[in-house]
């Protein structure tokens, strides 16, 4: 995918794009470059990353969430879905992705990742804390 493939449009969180990123899942999930006004270089090169490392993303995540889900649920999350991505304008390198899961409805999980790294988990605020 380019970048002049890219639709960008305004949400109410910010500049945002549909993105299809199969190792999360067949469905378009939406990626917010939170609290800005316009899509810029930054937020491409940060779509280009997402795209490019998605595998490794998506395994670290899936280990950390199975891992949390067993702590604080004592259950597998055995249907967590992708539903949004937070890139923020003012951070390098780091990425939210929010989770919903029939364990916990109401909260879902997130999950911060910075440089590649899960830095923190917890429920779907933790995406975009």
């Amino acid at each position: 995918m380019q970048s002049e493939d890219l639709k960008f449009y305004e949400d109410d969180e910010g500049i945002a794009v549909d993105l299809k990123l199969k190792a999360f899942g067949p469905d378009e999930v939406q990626c917010v470059n939170l609290e800005s006004e316009l899509s810029d270089k930054k937020m491409e090169n940060d779509i280009l990353c997402l795209i490019n490392h998605q595998n490794e993303f998506s395994q670290k995540i899936q280990k950390a969430a199975h891992e949390y889900c067993i702590k604080i649920y004592n259950q597998k999350p055995s249907d967590l879905k992708l539903i949004k991505i937070y890139i923020f304008p003012d951070k390098e390198n780091e990425y939210g992705f929010m989770f919903s899961t029939k364990i916990d409805s109401e909260h879902g999980v997130g999950v911060k990742m910075i440089n590649g790294n899960i830095e923190k988990i917890g429920s779907s605020e933790t995406a975009f804390l």
